[in-house]
């Protein structure tokens, strides 16, 4: 045990005791601490624990200098408790007037109803969390300093070499709460170590650039559920700031509101990092029910957070000119030494080795994976990378992809002003199969609404057929979580048809890619170990792995992305390609690198 299990369980009893009444079902609270408070910040994860036992949402803000967001939320609720009092001045009929917009487009007060301020506001101070007239202690026993000064290195790594975060740049930080018992399927201590990754990647930033923030809110448990609606709230307003300027109802009205609320101040960041444990973050209001048009109205992104990315493989991508705003990178809920020992590295040294790979798979126009028999089945695929050879489809690789200075392959190939996407540990060269076919087994771990580990003595075997695949083998927990996960995936893209929050042409992408295998990947990581986390198995060099869902082109994005890793030296797993004239080029050879 790598904290203080008993001593946490007695500081969220103290919290539960303290918000009970105030922070029940269907309630959400806004909880605003400082950077600089270290107490505050792990005080917490008993804090969120607590209210989650209650049965409600909190919203964080963790600002290094006071948030502009928080002040624009404030300057909306303040107005809209006037103008529920009947007050009509000119600052109360531009928000009635943005209002009346959004309800008469989704026939629903979902929307008024987020302008209700939260159920409870909690402020961090040198004291203690102060709720109303009330001061509660700081809790921080649970926690241990553990690796700190390594932590601190590895954000130093991943900020300069990764992202090549500039002095002049405004970063963002988002970290996990912690979740009910019974909604956390994942170790607790790596939900609690991951708040020692998060502040230490936030005060090293905050060395390196201009400003920094932290924030975080409820996960949750499906993808169809909606957002806490603090967050609700944030990002239609960060959006409709951005569109104000679209001829469109809600956004002409939000034009007149925007210098009301101070929203025409918010600074947008440009670096991201975000660490993500299971669940999901909710529907988008209305980005499900409206969506943000590209400037010729002919595309609609679903959430701000995309819009700003504007991912390479997007549709939207290709149709909105204005250039991506940020870029994004993500790790997950992963024990402290597991952090630091994948992604403490060489990045540009991991860069070449990546690029040995992706070299000679550019030369050729057929890929042949090929394994040992297994009891249960065998992995055989014949791929069509053509595409690749020709120059039609990048080959891609994760290491240094967001740092701003690297080589934009795969927005130079479709034309797109793309922001960067990735994810730490780095280390994998990957592309988007055109034609596949055959057979696979995987044998190590599957990522769904988290990482299941798959029993060697009942791996997944997926047959493809012309880059469309076909579950013929999984354990029962896996294949009901899967199907689970494509159910919801499917309704997902039935209510964007069904509020035209999509244009038809995505709608019939995101259908047609549903039943699609998305990506094919050589892991690479030297420093990635066997283990149950995905992020890091599916880089453990010379493995690989196959997503089924969403691939990373434009035209083959879908509502899901899961991954699945194949344990190629387990296999002893051939890897070779073929060029125009029939030359063989070896990547791997009974599961060892040989390029």
């Amino acid at each position: 045990m790598t904290f203080n299990r008993k001593q946490f369980n007695k500081e969220v009893s103290y919290y539960r005791r303290e918000l009970k009444g105030l922070l029940g079902k269907g309630k959400a609270g806004l909880v605003e601490v400082p950077l600089s408070n270290e107490k505050a910040f792990f005080s917490l994860a008993p804090l969120s624990r607590a209210v989650h036992e209650l049965g409600g949402d909190i919203s964080v803000f963790v600002p290094d200098k006071p948030s502009q967001m928080l002040k624009v939320l404030n300057k909306s609720w303040s107005l809209y408790r006037v103008l529920k009092k009947g007050k009509i001045t000119k600052e109360t009929k531009a928000l009635n007037d943005f209002l009346k917009t959004i309800e008469k487009k989704t026939k629903s007060k979902y929307f008024t109803n987020l302008l209700n301020a939260p159920d409870l506001y909690i402020t961090a101070t040198d004291k203690g969390f102060v709720i109303r007239e009330k001061t509660l202690s700081f809790k921080t026993g649970w926690f241990r300093k553990r690796l700190w000064n390594k932590l601190l290195e590895t954000a130093e790594k991943i900020l300069i070499q990764g992202y090549g975060l500039k002095k002049s740049e405004r970063m963002s930080v988002g970290f996990e709460l912690i979740p009910t018992a019974k909604d956390l399927e994942m170790p607790l201590d790596d939900y609690l170590g991951s708040l020692s990754i998060s502040y230490t990647f936030a005060l090293k930033a905050r060395e390196l650039c201009k400003r920094i923030s932290m924030g975080s809110s409820t996960s949750r448990t499906a993808q169809l559920l909606p957002m806490v609606k603090i967050d609700d709230l944030a990002a239609t307003i960060s959006g409709c700031e951005y569109e104000k300027n679209i001829n469109e109802p809600w956004f002409k009205a939000f034009k007149k509101l925007s210098p009301i609320i101070g929203s025409d101040k918010l600074k947008r960041v440009q670096a991201s990092f975000g660490i993500h444990g299971q669940g999901y973050g909710g529907k988008h209001f209305f980005g499900m029910k409206i969506g943000y048009p590209t400037p010729n109205r002919k595309s609609r992104w679903q959430s701000p957070g995309a819009m700003f990315l504007k991912p390479y493989w997007y549709e939207q991508s290709k149709i909105d000119k204005r250039p991506a705003l940020r870029r994004y990178a993500i790790t997950d809920t992963l024990p402290l030494e597991n952090y630091v020992r994948t992604c403490n590295i060489d990045y540009f040294a991991l860069r070449k080795r990546n690029d040995q790979i992706r070299t000679e798979i550019r030369k050729c126009v057929k890929l042949f994976a090929v394994g040992r028999k297994l009891p249960q089945g065998q992995t055989k695929l014949e791929l069509d990378t053509s595409h690749i050879y020709y120059g039609k489809g990048p080959i891609l690789a994760s290491d240094i992809e967001v740092n701003p200075k690297t080589p934009p392959e795969a927005a130079k190939i479709f034309k797109t002003k793309s922001g960067r996407y990735g994810n730490f540990p780095g280390g994998e060269v990957f592309f988007t199969p055109y034609k596949m076919d055959g057979t696979f087994v995987g044998d190590v771990v599957i990522s769904i609404d988290k990482s299941y580990i798959i029993p060697n003595s009942d791996p997944m075997v997926v047959s493809v057929k012309n880059g469309h695949y076909k579950i013929l083998k999984a354990s029962k927990i896996i294949r009901k979580a899967f199907n689970k996960r494509k159910k919801d995936s499917w309704k997902l893209i039935d209510i964007l048809e069904k509020n035209k929050s999509s244009p038809k042409n995505i709608i019939n992408g995101l259908r047609k890619n549903f039943d699609r295998v998305g990506e094919f990947a050589v892991n690479t990581n030297p420093k990635a170990r066997l283990s149950r986390y995905l992020i890091e198995t599916e880089k453990l060099a010379k493995m690989m792995h196959i997503a089924l869902g969403s691939g990373y082109e434009p035209g083959r994005e879908t509502t899901y992305h899961c991954d699945i890793v194949i344990n190629a030296p387990r296999q002893k797993m051939d890897l070779w390609g073929i060029d125009p004239k029939g030359k063989e080029h070896w990547i791997i050879k009974k599961g060892k690198f040989v390029v």
